[in-house]
């Protein structure tokens, strides 16, 4: 599926989710925002990103950027906190929706993990998927 697609359609499932959840949900007109949507809960507002998460290794990962091209040349731009409020991930392998406070990302991508890791597998770092759920976070 191209990508475009798959992002029109995560973008569509998670605004099925919030709205289900009780929010009121704004889609920004156009292309020009780094925000997919406009989550309004109860007055309090969030610009949100919408990503489409990849099952890897038990977890669910999402790239905390946008790629474009320019002059032929990917081009990765990270979001700040005067752009973007949150993530809502969506991953059809687990069918479900993540929120994710842009205070609680890194750089680069970020995994939720949803299944126990590898004995070996370090310890550090771990973002435990049930924390993240939109479910919990809009109840």
């Amino acid at each position: 599926m191209n990508p475009s697609r798959r992002g029109d359609e995560t973008e569509a499932v998670l605004l099925a989710r919030l709205l289900d959840r009780g929010c009121s949900v704004a889609v920004p007109f156009g292309d020009s925002d780094r925000y997919d949507l406009l989550v309004d809960d109860d007055g309090d507002l969030f610009r949100v990103q919408c990503k489409t998460g990849s099952w890897v290794n038990g977890t669910v990962r999402f790239k905390l950027y946008s790629s474009t091209v320019a002059d032929g040349e990917r081009v990765d731009t990270v979001y700040t906190a005067d752009e973007v409020d949150a993530y809502a991930v969506y991953s059809s392998e687990t069918d479900t929706a993540y929120w994710v406070p842009l205070s609680e990302t890194g750089s680069g991508e970020m995994r939720l993990r949803v299944e126990e890791p590898e004995a070996k597998a370090p310890r550090s770092r771990l973002n435990w998927a049930s924390e993240y759920l939109l479910s919990e976070r809009f109840d």
